[in-house]
């Protein structure tokens, strides 16, 4: 466990929130008394002091993948408030993200939208899909119409259980028992729901692109949602348009 980790837990604990799953603790439960609260929340101080922390470009992309894939398209304010834990959040999907709050004490949604920013602007074309960082600098992906003009499946089952066995290779970075309720609850019916996109498992999708643009077949082979997939599939495209162009 890391030091930001050990912070994160303690400082849901101490606002009687359980640090897996972002649900509520029970009203008998021993963290609801004031003083084991304020104990917590003094020690989180504690850890706090002198610690450092940037904008980290990974775990950016990662909230805004795992905001999305709960139906979300943040904005760099909406961002910032989930980094923060701000109280204006309500939903409590959000609380049980292991970015949530990562940054409150450390960074305020000003400063953080403002590096946000930064990290855009510093951006090349190229980084783009990878980086994910802003909802607006990819408005022009959701125009494409790849899904739903000209359908086309040209995918073989011996080619569809190749790409599915090469995706399965690819494992998973979210697993384990820690995952927070909802995630888990989703690998149920999508093993991959919640993963992030790697540039492997892209340049699969793109493969699986020439042969179908069926979004069922697409969302089986890869474990996710058609949403997903759809997403997805329009940024690489998008992407790769920009990149002739330039």
């Amino acid at each position: 466990m890391t030091r930001d980790n050990l912070i994160n837990y303690l400082d849901r604990l101490s606002q009687c929130i359980h640090p897996f799953t972002g649900e509520r603790v029970d009203s008998d439960s021993c963290l609801r008394e004031a003083p084991i609260r304020a104990e917590m929340s003094r020690l989180v101080r504690r850890l706090q002091l002198g610690r450092v922390r940037i904008l980290d470009r990974q775990e950016i992309a990662d909230t805004i993948s795992d905001l999305r894939e709960l139906g979300y398209e943040p904005t760099p304010l909406q961002l910032a408030k989930v980094l923060t834990g701000s109280r204006s959040i309500a939903d409590p999907r959000l609380r049980g993200l292991m970015a949530y709050k990562q940054y409150r004490g450390l960074l305020s949604q000003r400063a953080i939208v403002a590096e946000l920013d930064k990290l855009e602007a510093n951006s090349q074309p190229r980084d783009r899909p990878d980086a994910e960082t802003l909802e607006s600098t990819m408005s022009d992906w959701k125009a494409i119409d790849f899904f739903i003009t000209g359908s086309f499946d040209k995918l073989d089952e011996g080619k569809a259980t190749d790409l599915k066995r090469e995706v399965d290779e690819l494992g998973l970075r979210k697993a384990g028992s820690k995952l927070p309720a909802y995630m888990a609850r989703a690998r149920e019916r999508l093993p991959r729901a919640f993963e992030p996109w790697t540039k492997a498992e892209k340049a699969l999708l793109i493969e699986a692109m020439c042969y179908t643009n069926d979004l069922e077949r697409l969302a089986t082979i890869f474990g996710r949602s058609t949403t997903s997939i759809e997403r997805q599939g329009k940024q690489l495209i998008w992407a790769s348009r920009e990149k002739a162009a330039a």
